[in-house]
Parts: structure tokens; C-alpha cells; sequence
């Protein structure tokens, strides 16, 4: 089991990712960075210093560059490519579903900023539906990594996937719950803590604040099982059913909209296979409003001590 790091430690996952993609780089010289007005921030600069020749920047068109990539793939390139979460999904969902998802390329789109991360930029540049239609998309592999060793691994991972891979980057500091050598496995989620009363799924940003849940209600006598899932498709369905099996009450815990979430990812795979009651955290069914990120995560009733009370209302109903 992976516990957290007792030194607290916090990884800027943009940073965690530029080291990636030169390691990338390095061990395979098909590995191809494209940005879309945005490899400064996106943690390209070390790529793109080092490979000039396997950086392409296409600025704000977005839905040739995933066209583009579909054709690095077709040649046998490894193309990552990088920018505003909502500008590289919607704006490209035609071009991810016909020339990615259904020639089953190794294509692998990042999109940077998930969840509430720019909040303050409104509801444009704030995506909280992106899971609900790539996921619907045939083909499609969707990653979204908790901690800075998570995001290492993910993307080295996507790297050998041979198939459409989406990943969810977060823009702000993640605090570690996965040791230095942690081991990401591809389709597989994790205990962050064993529990008995209820069962937690949660991934990305609401990993941490989920564990830290569990730790308010373990005061009020509640043993709460946390399972972090960072691949949201293909879903972990043995380790919902070994848990929820056990607790019969399961709760996720997500930065972005419950409708079509983890939480119906979830309740897709119990009611099939394990009918329990599931309650969904997150946001629901609206668009954003605007203020800082702390703000949105206390207003959204996502913080530790809100998650806390939400669950325990849950359980006492």
C-alpha cells in the first residue's frame, strides 16, 4: 500500500512532466512533443531545447495539430501533444474521434489545466465534462494522475500503449502520496488506506483530500477504505468490487462534473456487478463559477473537512 510521504512533499506536475518528456526523448527518438501556443507552460521548454528537430508548435489550431499527429502516428512516430484542456478536447472532438479513436492510433493528448485549475479564467477555459465525452469514444485510453511520481510513470507509460491515450494534467502543486519508486500500472487503481464502514474512490486532485477525509472520519469512529484510480478508462472493476463487496456503501470524490465522472464510471460497474449505494461528490451539472482555486474547492464542498461531512451524512442516512 502506498502511504503519504511524512515530509509533506509537493510536485509542480508541469515540471514533473518536462522531466519526462526529455527522458522520452532520449530513450526513443520517435518520441514527438507538439504544442499549441503553449510549450512554455505546458513543460516542453527542455524538449524542446534538446530536440528542435521533434518539436512542432502549430499555435491556436489545435484541430490540425491532432490531424497532424494522427499522420506522425500513422508513420510510426510516438506523438504527445499539449495544451489548454478544453481547446485540445472539444474543440478537437471530430478530429480525436475520426482521425485518432477510429484508426486506433498511438496518439497521446494531454490536456493541461483539468479540472478547476483556472478557475478564475471563468467557464471557457474551465473544462469539468471532458471525462463524460472522451470516455464515450471507442478506443480511447483515459489517465488522470494523482502525485508527481503518478505522472511520471503515466507518461512513460502512454509511451508504449500503442493505442489513443488522454491524460489530465492539474495546474497546481499536488502534495506526494506515492512513494520515489512507485510503480504506476496501467488499469489498475490502489489502496491509499484500508477501511471497513465505506468505501472512497476518488483520482487527480481529490486523491489527497479524499485520504485526508478519511482521516476526519476515522475520528468520528467511520474506517474509511481510499482507493485511488488515476486510469478512468479502462476502469479497475476487480479492486470496486473487492472493496465495495466489503463496505456496501461506496462514495467517489471528484474535481469535475458527476454527470458522466467517476462516479458514474462507477455506478456503471456495481450496478452490473455489485448493486450497493453510491453517492457522488463533485460538481453538479453546471457550469463553473468564477473565483480562485480555493475558493471554488470550498464553494464545490470539495475540501477535506466538506468531504468529511457529505460522507457522513451518507452513511447516517
Amino acid at each position: 500500500m502506498n502511504r503519504i510521504d511524512k515530509t509533506e512533499i509537493y510536485d509542480d506536475p508541469r515540471k514533473i512532466i518536462e522531466k519526462a518528456f526529455l527522458d522520452l526523448g532520449e530513450e526513443n527518438e520517435n518520441v514527438v512533443y507538439i504544442s499549441c501556443d503553449s510549450s512554455l507552460g505546458a513543460g516542453g521548454s527542455s524538449f524542446r531545447k534538446r530536440f528542435p528537430e521533434r518539436h512542432l508548435e502549430f499555435g491556436t489550431t489545435e484541430q490540425s495539430s491532432i490531424s497532424q499527429a494522427a499522420g506522425l502516428a500513422l508513420s510510426g512516430k510516438i506523438p504527445f501533444i499539449i495544451a489548454y484542456l478544453p481547446f485540445i478536447t472539444f474543440r478537437c472532438f471530430e478530429q480525436i474521434r475520426v482521425d485518432v479513436c477510429k484508426t486506433e492510433l498511438n496518439v497521446n493528448i494531454i490536456g493541461n489545466n483539468c479540472g478547476l485549475s483556472v478557475g478564475s479564467l471563468g467557464p471557457t477555459h474551465t473544462s469539468l465534462e471532458e471525462i463524460s465525452s472522451l470516455r464515450a469514444i471507442p478506443n480511447m485510453n483515459i489517465i488522470s494522475p494523482s502525485d508527481g511520481p503518478e505522472y511520471r510513470e503515466a507518461i512513460c507509460a502512454a509511451a508504449e500503449l500503442d493505442r489513443p491515450t488522454y491524460i489530465r494534467v492539474h495546474r497546481h502543486k499536488v502534495r506526494r502520496i506515492n512513494k520515489e519508486d512507485y510503480k504506476f500500472m496501467f488499469g489498475k487503481g490502489s489502496y491509499l488506506k484500508k477501511g471497513k464502514d465505506v468505501t472512497i474512490v476518488s483520482y487527480s486532485s481529490m486523491a489527497i483530500n479524499s485520504l485526508e477525509a478519511a482521516k476526519i472520519l476515522e475520528t468520528k469512529g467511520i474506517e474509511a477504505e481510499v482507493i485511488n484510480m488515476p486510469t478512468l478508462k479502462p476502469v479497475d472493476v476487480d479492486i470496486l468490487l473487492d472493496s465495495s463487496v466489503k463496505t456496501k456503501k461506496v462514495v467517489t470524490v471528484e474535481e469535475h462534473s458527476v454527470v458522466g465522472g467517476i462516479g458514474s464510471i462507477v455506478a456503471e460497474v456495481l450496478v452490473k456487478e455489485n448493486p450497493v449505494f453510491v453517492y457522488m461528490i463533485g460538481i453538479n451539472d453546471k457550469f463553473n463559477v468564477t473565483g480562485s482555486y480555493d475558493e471554488l474547492i470550498d464553494y464545490y464542498g470539495l475540501t477535506p473537512e466538506k468531504i468529511a461531512v457529505k460522507i457522513e451524512n451518507f452513511i447516517n442516512r
